[in-house]
C-alpha cells in the first residue's frame, strides 16, 4: 500500500519529499488540509487528525508507511534515504550530507521568519537584513558544491531535493539573489532537466505557488 502523506495545499516543508518520492518512481498518497480562517488558519480537520493518528511529536508534514508513522520534514527525508537507498553511505558522504541538509534548512527557516511577518511594513523592514545573509550563505554553498553535479558527487540524494527546494523559494522570491552562482542555476536546471522531475513538474500534481501558508507575507498565492 502506498505511503500517505499529509500537509498543507502548499510546497513549503512538502515539497522536497514529494521530489524525492517522484524521482524514486515511488507511488504516495497525498492528504491535504484545508486551511480555515484567521489568526490561526488550522481549519477543521488538522486540529483532529493531530490527536487521533498516534503520531510522535503530532504535526505536518507527516508521512505513515503501513506502522511506520514519521513526522519532521527532515526526519521523513531521512527515512526515505534510508528505506530506497537515497542517502549518503560512507562517514565522509554522512558529513557532508549533514552539513549541506541543515545549511539548507537554516536558509529556509530564516526565509520564513522574514516572510512570516504580520505586515507589509515589517515585511519590507526585514528584508535589508535578509540581502547580506543570504548572499554570504548562498555563496557558501556555491563554493561547497563546486563543480559537482550533485552534493555528493555524481549521484543524487535527498539532500538533493531539499536544497533544489529552498533554492527554488529564494529564485521565486527574488532571481537576483542567485546571479552571482552559476553553479546553483545549473543545478536547479539539471535536477529539473531529469525526466522523473520534469514529469512531475509538467503534471497537475505541482505547482510553483503557494510556497507559504495564507498569513505568509510573500509566497502565499502566485501574485506575491
Amino acid at each position: 500500500m502506498a505511503p500517505t502523506i499529509g500537509y498543507w495545499p502548499i510546497r513549503a516543508l512538502v515539497d522536497p519529499i514529494l521530489l524525492c518520492m517522484h524521482q524514486l518512481k515511488q507511488s504516495y498518497r497525498i492528504k491535504h488540509y484545508k486551511f480555515g480562517g484567521p489568526p490561526d488558519h488550522l481549519g477543521n480537520e488538522w486540529p483532529v487528525d493531530k490527536e487521533r493518528l498516534g503520531l510522535t511529536y503530532p504535526n505536518i508534514p507527516y508521512l505513515i508507511d503501513g506502522d511506520v508513522k514519521v513526522t519532521q520534514c527532515l526526519a521523513i527525508l531521512r527515512y526515505i534515504g534510508r528505506k530506497y537507498n537515497f542517502g549518503p553511505k560512507s562517514e565522509e558522504e554522512i558529513i557532508r550530507s549533514d552539513i549541506f541538509e541543515q545549511g539548507a534548512h537554516e536558509m529556509l527557516y530564516t526565509c520564513f521568519r522574514v516572510w512570516y511577518v504580520d505586515t507589509e511594513e515589517e515585511l519590507n523592514k526585514a528584508k535589508p537584513h535578509l540581502h547580506p545573509y543570504l548572499r554570504q550563505r548562498l555563496e557558501q554553498t556555491s563554493t561547497a558544491l563546486g563543480s559537482n553535479r550533485f552534493i555528493l558527487g555524481d549521484r543524487m540524494t535527498y539532500v538533493d531535493c531539499l536544497l533544489y527546494s529552498v533554492l527554488d523559494y529564494i529564485r521565486l522570491y527574488d532571481e537576483d539573489y542567485l546571479s552571482r552562482n552559476q553553479n546553483l542555476r545549473d543545478f536547479l536546471d539539471r535536477i529539473e532537466s531529469l525526466p522523473e522531475i520534469k514529469k512531475y513538474h509538467e503534471s497537475k500534481r505541482f505547482s510553483r505557488f503557494p510556497i507559504c501558508a495564507p498569513n505568509a507575507r510573500w509566497g502565499n498565492n502566485q501574485s506575491t
